[in-house]
């Protein structure tokens, strides 16, 4: 059997030959079509200004469709996009227009994902995702305790971050009611648009955006954590905190997709959060001690007093 099937191999193979592929009908016409495809390429690009009115095609402001800008945003992507064409004038027709585009996109430290960019005979339609600020990391006495300059005691900085803990310009949090998230000496940031290399913080943000409605409107004033960067968490477990500064205390536990096998997800934490303001008021007009809502209800659970006992390094927020 084995040299049956070779010799039938033998002989489809000796059948075969160079010529005979060439001339084969399925060869000829690939052929053909790349030489028609090519030129009609080459003759697009040298010829289009006499096939077409270029002027038509022209892309200008009126052209672009993009999503509106953040107001604080201080580049005009819209002329960005006009100039990436080495000063020619940009146009719908060109080839690159669509990938280079997205490249520009991607260079822009607010635009956080890029939904599509589409071109058609009308213009270009951009469609991304900006970068919101959801809170403000606090840098004072009392996140950075002793490494806090003297001479700067009664100074606090904020800078605001997104859901993500990317950090943005300070000055895109100015005046913004944005919870502030308070860690015991946060890591070292790089640079703004990049990442915050600090695991509380992205936790932190990311309690923050689970929220559908400003945390102000809750009487929510600080997100915090007394766990140690330098810590395991695993081993020694810090939960989230959330402050109203009236004294009332929400033990949130863990951040949203992080939670304990006995742990309710992020929107029964916020039901329970909403059912006692609901009854009680705003949590920074009253003064409800600690409540913990880990397992999806509003427990009370008093002041903690074991916390005092503690030698660890800890907030001290009054």
């Amino acid at each position: 059997m084995p040299k049956h099937n070779k010799d039938i191999l033998d002989r489809l193979l000796a059948g075969i030959s160079i010529r005979g592929t060439l001339v084969h009908p399925t060869t000829l016409f690939i052929f053909a079509t790349s030489i028609l495809i090519g030129s009609a390429i080459f003759l697009w690009e040298r010829h289009q200004e006499t096939i077409v009115n270029l002027e038509e095609f022209s892309l200008t402001q009126e052209k672009i469709a993009l999503t509106p800008q953040p107001h604080w945003s201080e580049l005009d992507l819209k002329e960005m996009v006009l100039d990436q064409s080495n000063g020619e004038q940009a146009s719908i027709l060109d080839t690159e227009l669509v990938p280079r585009t997205a490249g520009i996109m991607k260079q822009v430290g607010f635009v956080e994902q890029i939904n599509s960019i589409e071109k058609s005979k009308s213009g270009l339609n951009i469609d991304v995702i900006y970068r919101q600020p959801i809170a403000l990391v606090e840098l004072s006495a009392v996140t950075m305790k002793n490494k806090w300059p003297s001479n700067q005691m009664g100074k606090t900085v904020l800078l605001p971050v997104d859901r993500n803990g990317v950090l943005m310009p300070e000055s895109i949090g100015d005046n913004l009611s944005l919870p502030w998230i308070a860690v015991l000496f946060p890591s070292q940031f790089e640079a703004t648009w990049e990442q915050w290399p600090d695991a509380r913080i992205h936790d932190a943000a990311a309690i923050s955006s689970a929220f559908k409605r400003p945390l102000s409107e809750l009487g929510i004033q600080r997100i915090t954590t007394n766990q140690i960067e330098s810590n395991s968490s695993a081993q020694n477990p810090k939960p989230f905190e959330l402050y109203s500064g009236s004294g009332t205390r929400i033990v949130w536990g863990n951040a949203p997709g992080k939670e304990a096998d006995s742990e309710a997800n992020a929107i029964e934490k916020i039901r329970a959060i909403e059912a006692v303001v609901a009854q009680y008021g705003i949590l920074n007009e009253v003064d409800l001690g600690r409540i913990d809502v880990r397992s999806g209800k509003a427990i009370s659970t008093g002041v903690s007093k074991t916390a005092s006992k503690s030698n660890e390094p800890r907030l001290e927020i009054k």
